[in-house]
């Protein structure tokens, strides 16, 4: 039976210092993460105006986690997770103020920005793992399924909250000043605040004492040691840890969820600006009004996707999620073309369409939490505590690996065709992927597989069995 995680629940987690400095810390950390993503996102349009290079900006950031996903889970479930959390706070901080160095210099170098941008997802890919893996060191069996719904929540919000209301709020509002005579842009003043937080969240994790995790690194003690099979049986255990996972019928399913919704908040972040500025040919400015409220709708859809998902099932809240984005992606350019004609000389003036078109906006953040929130929560249900880093980096790795074809394809189509094409296959893409998890979870419902859960205590060594 699901434990409910209640906001009485959430409480009581949040008056347990350490569990509640690890959760700021990954609040700030993921938050920051998602803010500087959209910033050189930003950066990357307004020096090219290419979708095509936001999309390689996007690359950058994403090669990362196909690259070091896999490894970085291995040696995680390996390593301290504490010294992981810190160290990785301390190394993006010093490289967001790298970034700002770089601006300063010359902001038209795009090498740079690529460069660092890269540095900075790849320290990330550690930062992940670490924190889903030291959830279980910090709470009590019982606290252990509310701590996951709540992190799983602030996943979720970080993502909302630093990619679709901080970033352009913050870069809309922050004014260019000249200290000097060097001009500092808004895009300066947000990474420099990056750095600032990285640092803050390396304070944090320092503030939780070390000896749980000494204690847990200790129970690997006869693993650890041996640095140099580690290194020789990396990328045999990555291979087995996705055993697992495709064995676990229902595991897998959600792994591919949460990837596709990963993939698609990547999307909308590669569109944001070509949406406001080409399709409802608006000035850049006005994009935190049209985006707050997917933002604002994330927000609020988080509260309420647990007593929703308990009603009616999370295949069914998946089904649901997928199938009103679909619908609401493809109003967007349905109603600019209906605004276009019924007000040929002033159509994106109307103060009506922009009201719609948030509207739209607000009910596709949602949707999102539909697909999103029920996915991760099978992930972390369904995933068992000795392998659950390498769980956690291979999803990221996954979704990563897909988004680059698809950001590249989605940027050659929008600077070919129109962002309004764009939004019509997604819509499309949307609509199947909904049909299919109904069709992948019908087909496989009566296999033993879909009855696992993470609750197995399977020790380790018999990986080594798991048949591809």
């Amino acid at each position: 039976m699901a434990v409910r995680a209640s906001p009485e629940g959430f409480r009581s987690l949040l008056k347990k210092r350490n569990f509640l400095y690890l959760w700021l810390a990954q609040l700030i950390s993921m938050t920051i993460q998602n803010a500087s993503n959209y910033a050189v996102l930003i950066l990357i349009e307004e020096l090219t105006g290419s979708t095509t290079l936001v999309g390689l900006a996007i690359i950058a950031f994403s090669v990362p986690a196909v690259l070091l996903g896999g490894p970085a889970g291995v040696y995680v479930d390996r390593m301290n997770k504490r010294r992981v959390l810190w160290v990785s706070n301390i190394l993006r901080a010093a490289a967001s103020l790298a970034f700002v160095v770089s601006l300063l210099l010359n902001e038209h170098q795009l090498l740079p920005i690529y460069l660092l941008t890269f540095i900075i997802s790849s320290i990330g890919q550690f930062f992940a793992p670490a924190e889903g893996s030291a959830i279980p060191i910090l709470v009590s069996d019982d606290e252990l399924m509310p701590a996951l719904s709540l992190f799983n929540i602030t996943f979720m919000l970080s993502q909302a909250f630093g990619f679709i209301i901080l970033a352009p709020i913050v870069l809309s509002l922050l004014p260019t000043f000249t200290i000097v005579g060097v001009t500092i842009k808004s895009v300066v003043t947000l990474y420099f605040i990056i750095a600032l937080l990285y640092g803050a969240c390396a304070v944090l994790i320092a503030l939780i004492p070390a000896k749980p995790f000494k204690r847990q690194r200790a129970s690997h003690a006869r693993v650890t040691t041996k640095d140099l099979e580690v290194v020789g049986n990396m990328w045999l255990e990555m291979f087995q840890g996705w055993s697992f996972v495709r064995r676990n019928k229902q595991l897998f399913l959600a792994v591919i969820q949460l990837s596709f919704a990963g993939v698609l908040i990547l999307v909308i972040g590669e569109l944001a600006t070509p949406i406001v500025t080409k399709l409802l040919q608006l000035p850049a400015n006005a994009m935190a009004f049209v985006f707050a409220p997917a933002g604002i709708g994330l927000v609020l859809g988080s509260i309420f996707m647990p007593h929703i998902t308990r009603r009616i099932g999370k295949a069914r809240a998946i089904l649901i999620g997928a199938i009103g984005l679909a619908c609401l992606t493809a109003a967007i350019p349905l109603t600019t073309l209906l605004t276009k004609t019924l007000r040929p000389q002033d159509w994106n003036s109307s103060p009506l369409l922009l009201l719609i078109v948030g509207v739209f906006m607000f009910g596709a953040g949602i949707a999102l939490d539909f697909i999103n929130i029920p996915a991760q929560t099978a992930m972390q249900e369904q995933s068992p505590a000795w392998c659950k880093g390498r769980v956690l980096a291979l999803q990221l790795m996954l979704y990563n690996a897909c988004s680059i074809p698809i950001i590249l394809f989605i940027g050659v189509i929008a600077d070919l065709f129109g962002v309004d094409h764009v939004l019509y296959v997604m819509a499309a893409c949307e609509l199947a992927f909904g049909l299919w998890g109904v069709y992948y979870e019908r087909r496989h419902r009566g296999a033993p597989e879909m009855q696992e859960t993470a609750k197995e205590e399977e020790p380790e060594p018999e990986l080594d069995t798991v048949a591809p």
